[in-house]
């Protein structure tokens, strides 16, 4: 539970030496450049780096073709390979070989898709018997193929009345028919018109030559020349990308390199003939950094501390072991911790693995789920390594409960051999149990929200905010009015004891309150500001009584939300009695199918709930009393061509 400590670097030298000071910071990979006009206050004589790279119209005809030309390439070590003039010859060569390649599929893919549209459409005239050119040879007759839907053919009988209006089909299927009608030349504009209301749409056809027949005949033998001329291109393209993968993948990671320097460079700023730069390092790379950098004429270094650089918000590092670095994507969700805050991961990881482990008590399911993060970790996914501690946390708790997909009995044999019960010790559904869950569940959320409480003060005092830490509602003077309710409930509920009195009303119920009421002026007043009290006490008194009511029932509502947790220990029985129930009215393999099926859903459903369910309560309940999440994540620039 911690955040790496992070260094200022400021570097300053000649401009000359910016492109070798950007090739160092870069190959050390732990640098991360930020804006050098938020480190002075005298910037103008500031002028932002203007660098141009050299090879950007080569990268740029080089990415072209490789996006056209569909390559796929990967970075390697290039650390011992030069780029000389040569290379850069040989890069525009290949870049234009592969769009030359390129070009000549498009058409050719071209060439098919028309042939093929020709083929479908002119199968549906091949019964006409003569050449196609003829038509347009007549001077007064104006002829249309194509094609009617269904319907509107149907409809041609309403235009009787009109001898102009007639469709010759020549074929059709379930949706359309296929023809072509004539009109006289000086009747055509009215023809057409009316065959548009009929949403009629037209062919290519009178743009051929020859019978239907004859066309249907050429493009069938045209086709499979074009595609055995498209496959014989593919063969070779691939041939030559296969050859040149080597020299592409050194090309592309040169190319990705050299531009990021080239980024990098533009993050500084210069003045006169020097230039400044201003970043970010980890404590234990920065003496590197900087040794590395000594190397360089000219360039001098300074290294200040993260914290007396807050001002300018140091970028962030989670340091986390392996157990719990998983749960630092349930952080990074919510938000990184600024540098003056501390690493919830290790309390996210903790109270995030029981209470899952509570409300998801089952031996069998709880192995599942652990299989089911395994799987997801081999596959990358995030949730992987969250649910494998899930898993087995739901399983020990499961053990408590004594519940195996769904078998309520199954382990009272080990019961009985460790610790001589004749059967499980926790029965979940039986009355008594379960109002002690609901107990249970309560106790869990007032421990909680204090501990989230007590977090919050601690993260107060070290970000010097004494207003929250002192008088805040999830302050000390929040903490100790609901430690007091609390501790009112406890003993009267649970211990028959009642510690109300006059004393115990007014020091730990009223004058905690009073303090919340006054959070504001009494904060102010505690840190020396002369402006302490409201411009209104009026309107200060009325808005703030109003926020006092909102404070009183979100410590309620807060705490209630922990009844869920109970609530799905028992929903997992009470699913899971169901499924049994089903399962009983049936015998042989439809008892084994529905309890199977049951439990697969039973046991997606619940993980799938339950993860959404203690997520809100560790990102509502508790992180938004204690936990900013403002922070930016370090992201150094790294090269690419020491992989």
């Amino acid at each position: 539970m911690a955040i790496a400590k992070i260094k200022c670097l400021r570097i300053i030298g000649l401009s000359e030496k910016l492109y070798d000071t950007a090739q160092v910071l870069i190959n050390t990979q732990s640098f991360q450049p930020d804006d050098p006009m938020n480190f002075h206050s005298d910037i103008k004589m500031f002028i932002p780096v203007q660098a141009h790279n050299p090879y950007e119209e080569a990268m740029e005809r080089f990415n072209s073709a490789l996006e056209l030309g569909s390559v796929k390439c990967s970075f390697i070590n290039i650390s011992d390979k030069a780029f000389t003039d040569d290379t850069l010859s040989k890069v525009l060569e290949t870049s234009d070989k592969i769009l030359s390649f390129a070009e000549k599929q498009n058409e050719l893919q071209q060439e098919i898709e028309k042939c093929k549209r020709n083929i479908e459409q002119i199968s549906h005239f091949t019964d006409l018997d003569f050449p196609i050119e003829k038509i347009n040879e007549c001077r007064y007759i104006k002829a249309n193929f194509g094609k009617l839907p269904k319907e509107s053919f149907e409809k041609m009988s309403s235009f009787s009345d009109n001898p102009f209006v007639i469709f010759f089909p020549t074929s059709h299927d379930d949706y359309f028919y296929w023809g072509l009608y004539l009109a006289p030349i000086s009747n055509s504009d009215d023809v057409d018109r009316i065959f548009s209301s009929l949403y009629f749409e037209s062919c290519g056809v009178l743009e051929l030559s020859g019978t239907p027949e004859e066309y249907y005949k050429e493009q069938s033998e045209l086709l499979p020349k074009l595609q055995q001329e498209l496959n014989n291109l593919n063969t070779d393209y691939s041939g030559y990308i296969k050859s040149n993968q080597k020299d592409l993948n050194f090309y592309y990671t040169y190319f990705a390199d050299v531009q990021k320097k080239y980024d990098l460079m533009t993050k500084a700023v210069t003045y006169h003939n020097s230039f400044i730069i201003v970043g970010w390092v980890t404590e234990d790379k920065a003496d590197e950094v900087v040794k590395e950098l000594a190397k360089i004429d000219s360039v001098e270094c300074n290294l200040t501390n993260g914290k007396s650089e807050l001002m300018h918000s140091p970028p962030v590092k989670l340091k986390n072991s392996f157990i719990t670095k998983g749960f630092e994507y349930f952080t990074e969700m919510y938000g990184l911790p600024n540098y003056s805050e501390f690493d919830p991961t290790l309390f996210v990881a903790i109270t995030y693995t029981v209470l899952f482990g509570i409300m998801f008590g089952d031996v069998g399911h709880g192995l599942m789920v652990m299989l089911v993060g395994i799987f997801m970790k081999k596959k990358k996914n995030p949730l992987g390594p969250v649910l494998i501690p899930c898993g087995i946390s739901g399983a020990v708790f499961g053990m408590i409960y004594g519940s195996v997909f769904g078998y309520e009995h199954l382990l009272d044999p080990l019961y009985k051999a460790l610790f001589g019960f004749e059967e499980k010790p926790i029965s979940v559904m039986e009355p008594a149990t379960t109002n002690n869950i609901i107990y249970l569940a309560i106790g869990i959320g007032m421990a909680l929200v204090s501990l989230a409480i007590i977090l919050n003060i601690i993260v107060s005092f070290k970000r010097k905010d004494t207003e929250n830490a002192v008088f805040g509602n999830n302050g000390i003077a929040g903490l100790v009015f609901y430690l007091s309710v609390v501790g009112v409930v406890i003993t009267k509920i649970v211990m028959g004891i009642d510690i109300v009195n006059i004393a115990y009303i007014i020091c730990l119920i009223v004058l905690p309150l009073l303090l919340i009421f006054l959070k504001e002026p009494l904060g102010r007043l505690v840190e020396g500001k002369k402006n302490w009290q409201p411009e209104s006490w009026g309107g200060y008194c009325i808005q703030n009584f109003f926020e006092l009511f909102e404070v009183l029932l979100s410590y309620v509502t807060n705490t209630m939300s922990f009844l869920r947790v109970g609530a799905f220990v028992l929903v997992h029985a009470g699913m899971m009695e169901v499924v049994f129930t089903l399962a009983n009215m049936a015998s042989g393999v439809g008892y084994i199918a529905i309890v199977v099926v049951g439990n697969i859903f039973v046991m997606a459903l619940e993980a799938l709930l339950v993860c959404i369910q203690v997520l809100r309560l560790e990102f509502y309940e508790m992180f938004g009393k204690f936990y900013k999440g403002d922070g930016r994540a370090f992201k150094p620039v790294v090269t690419l061509a020491k992989q």
